[in-house]
This record gives C-alpha cells, sequence and structure tokens, in this order.
C-alpha cells in the first residue's frame, strides 16, 4: 500500500475505522455469501474466511446478522 502500518493506521482511523474493523468486514461480507451462494460446510466457509474452526465462524457470526450461520442460510419459512 506504499506506506508504513502507522500511516495506514492513522488514516484508517481518520476514516472513524480500523485494521480490525475492515478485517471483520471482509470477513463478513466473504462469509455471507458463501453461505448464500455455495453449499459449502460452515467449516469450509470458516478457513476460507480466516477462521481457524466453525467455532469461531459460529461466535463472530450473530453479532454481524442475529443469526447463526446455519440459520442464516436456511430458507426463510412461509
Amino acid at each position: 500500500m506504499a506506506m508504513s502500518a502507522r500511516t495506514l493506521r492513522r488514516r484508517l482511523g481518520e476514516h472513524g475505522t480500523s485494521w480490525r474493523n475492515e478485517v471483520e468486514a471482509a470477513r463478513l461480507a466473504k462469509a455471507t455469501a458463501l453461505l448464500r451462494d455455495t453449499g459449502l460446510p460452515v467449516s469450509s466457509v470458516a478457513t476460507r474466511v480466516g477462521y481457524s474452526d466453525a467455532r469461531a465462524l459460529r461466535r463472530a457470526f450473530p453479532p454481524w446478522t442475529g443469526h447463526t450461520p446455519a440459520r442464516f442460510r436456511a430458507p426463510a419459512p412461509d
């Protein structure tokens, strides 16, 4: 990115975010797309978005969406 880590942190802070927030936003976007658009098991989705195992994704997912990964994937009841 042609800047030091400190400069990047400062610039992200100027925009009201942090590296951690940006990583989590990218994980959320990728995880929701994978859950919505593929039949991959939750453990595979977790690995693809950078978590060590499915439990980590299952803990992180509800604050983002209000649902577990399995519930997010399930079709809405009629």
